[in-house]
């Protein structure tokens, strides 16, 4: 089963008896460094065994709020050596949302009802991407991998002019409001395997997103605003930094997160969050 606890698989955090903290991470070069040196896989495991205390001393729920897929999140896992999976996980930017009741994924189901709700389709999008193109605007499919039944990805290739790309996007935006669609557009990071001169352009739900994601939990477990935390490296991390308490990128984020932000650790992945941890609940 995807994510379940083996007798070679991941532990599984905890979960609190009651929540009074609740934090959300991005996972990929932000939670987990693709390209690890011996120092961070260490800051990692520290990380790690901090939350899995944490549930009980802290009464913090945590988890991944990721635009990858839960396939691609347990490749990386075991490629990179992570070990502890969270509370829950929010995939392919909130498209699927995925608890662990010890160990083994399940499904929220209030969520996956929004999303049946919200109108998106396949040909909504087609529909946009068809019209860019007799605009002359061309989106051209990730083929990743990642996209899920609420979510269909595509690459914009830089223009090579600030102004021009800038207007094209809009374009995207105007359209995706048209037809009551999510959309997520971001530099792509290098880093994670993507182009390094083409943005991200993900189209969803309305109700989907990272920020949505924070606001869904919350309020599910009655957390107050105040004790809430988030981490992130990059542009479609800013709404879920912006939508809590304690927002932080990492000190490894890109330019473009890091211009539009302004809380940024000086340290780097897992030491990045294990050090917010300990400032603001303690050892």
């Amino acid at each position: 089963m995807l994510l379940g606890v083996g007798s070679a698989g991941p532990t599984h955090l905890p979960p609190p008896a009651s929540v009074r903290f609740a934090a959300f991470s991005d996972f990929d070069e932000t939670y987990l460094a693709h390209a690890a040196t011996s120092e961070q896989r260490s800051h990692l495991t520290a990380l790690e065994q901090f939350l899995l205390d944490a549930g009980e001393r802290h009464q913090l729920l945590f988890g991944w709020v990721t635009g990858s897929s839960l396939a691609s999140v347990q490749k990386k896992m075991e490629r990179c050596g992570a070990r502890v999976l969270p509370h829950f996980v929010a995939s392919s930017l909130g498209t699927e949302l995925t608890f662990f009741r010890n160990g083994f994924p399940e499904p929220d189901q209030r969520w996956q009802e929004q999303l049946e709700a919200s109108g998106f389709s396949k040909a909504k999008v087609e529909r946009i991407v068809e019209r860019l193109a007799g605009n002359r605007v061309t989106l051209f499919p990730q083929n990743n991998g990642n996209s899920t039944e609420f979510m269909e990805n595509y690459y914009f290739r830089t223009l090579g002019d600030q102004r021009r790309d800038a207007e094209a996007l809009d374009r995207v935006r105007d359209l995706a409001k048209e037809e009551n669609l999510g959309l997520n557009i971001s530099r792509c990071n290098p880093a994670t395997g993507d182009p390094a001169d083409c943005f991200d352009v993900d189209f969803t739900p309305p109700t989907c997103g990272k920020r949505n994601v924070v606001q869904h939990i919350c309020s599910r477990f009655g957390v107050d605003p105040q004790h809430t935390f988030a981490f992130g490296d990059s542009g479609n991390d800013l709404e879920m930094l912006r939508a809590v308490r304690h927002g932080t990128l990492v000190g490894n984020c890109t330019p473009e997160a890091r211009a539009n932000f302004p809380r940024v650790s000086e340290h780097d992945y897992a030491q990045a969050i294990l050090t917010s941890f300990r400032h603001h609940l303690g050892h």
